[in-house]
């Protein structure tokens, strides 16, 4: 199943040319996957083709690919030296179903928080031949696809079950995180009830980050490249690897929510809806913490409302409070603590790919 080139090219994990050429050869599999489906007239596997092959590429590609960079680095990493091309590949490979995971959970949760765009475009359900009746059955198609790459390229790989264990472990952890995340106002009636300002709290922050973000967009790709080099589940890298994508990404999360509130639509690719969906996001906590019983009165009159004059006004609070200054001061705090958490790391050489995390996320503006 490799590409047919000369076999002696070094690829690396800077090469995000090569990185997307994967993912074209993965989307012609799957989309080649129809023509073999049986009792189906042409005309519906052309239909199924022809939107598919649109689905995967608006919805996969087209972000900036850390995650999936990860996985190529984790293994460069873990064998000291350039990766063969088929090595390059297996790497590749991985790193997309950590996109496809990504594309999963981002088409499903545009939905969940109504967002109006996704990295500078209008989100895949807002596509007028697509709708939510469609995105809700593409985010499962997306999920599936996972495993069927994983099935093509791995099957006979001695790390099989454990990579696809690492899928679903991760997968079910970030639902949960999904949950608590879209339930930071409850439901009742059909609809949300009244804004209850106590529950947003840093304690409870912190657990939804852990489970929507920490595990799916930093443990997982270190936890692949550990599986693929053949590190067993018992190795302590795993929990070292754990400790470390905690911190990095309940920073990444943070700094997340400071755009949502903060960045210029056109630089972030997407238009925040935090304030208005009532999210717990660490500037609703920190505001809480800091504000006075007058200030608290500006959020309990509009946190959670669409209503753009409202919006304003909480972040108007957010400046006044200095949150954004807060944030420069914790972002200093938070590289200095991933400094030392990285330094503790045995083999040194596995540092690397802890730094070359933090420097895609410290100081990003999208």
């Amino acid at each position: 199943s490799l590409p047919s080139t000369t076999s002696n090219v070094i690829m690396s994990s800077t090469d995000r040319e090569a990185f997307l050429k994967v993912f074209d050869q993965l989307k012609e599999e799957l989309i080649g996957d129809f023509q073999h489906l049986p009792g189906l007239s042409d005309g519906l596997k052309e239909q199924l083709t022809t939107y598919y092959s649109e689905c995967l590429q608006t919805t996969v590609p087209g972000g900036k690919m850390t995650r999936g960079l990860t996985v190529v680095k984790g293994i460069e990493v873990l064998k000291g030296r350039a990766l063969t091309e088929e090595e390059f590949f297996d790497a590749a490979v991985l790193g997309w179903q950590v996109e496809w995971l990504q594309a999963f959970f981002l088409v499903a949760d545009d939905v969940m928080d109504g967002s109006i765009t996704r990295r500078g475009a209008p989100c895949w359900y807002k596509h007028p031949h697509v709708t939510q009746d469609n995105a809700i059955n593409d985010a499962l198609f997306l999920e599936i696809l996972i495993y069927k790459s994983l099935r093509r390229h791995f099957k006979s790989h001695p790390a099989y079950v454990q990579l696809l264990e690492l899928f679903i472990d991760t997968t079910f952890q970030t639902e949960v995180g999904q949950h608590i995340d879209t339930n930071g106002t409850p439901y009742a009636d059909g609809k949300r009830a009244p804004l209850d300002l106590s529950r947003f709290t840093l304690d409870r922050y912190q657990g939804c980050v852990r489970y929507k973000t920490c595990y799916y967009s930093f443990y997982l790709s270190c936890a692949l490249a550990l599986a693929y080099c053949g590190y067993p589940p018992e190795s302590d890298l795993y929990g070292k690897a754990d400790a470390v994508c905690m911190r990095l990404g309940e920073y990444f999360q943070i700094q997340d929510d400071v755009l949502d509130a903060f960045a210029p639509p056109e630089v972030l690719g997407k238009i925040g809806t935090d304030i208005e969906d009532a999210k717990c996001s660490w500037l609703v906590c920190k505001a809480l913490e800091l504000a006075s019983p007058e200030q608290k009165e500006v959020l309990v009159a509009h946190y959670g409302k669409h209503d753009p004059e409202g919006v304003e006004k909480v972040k108007a609070l957010y400046r006044e409070l200095g949150l954004e200054s807060l944030y420069a001061d914790y972002e200093e705090e938070q590289k200095k603590a991933c400094d030392e958490l990285i330094a503790g790391i045995e083999p040194e050489s596995f540092q690397d790919l802890f730094k070359f995390l933090l420097g895609k996320i410290y100081k990003r503006k999208k």
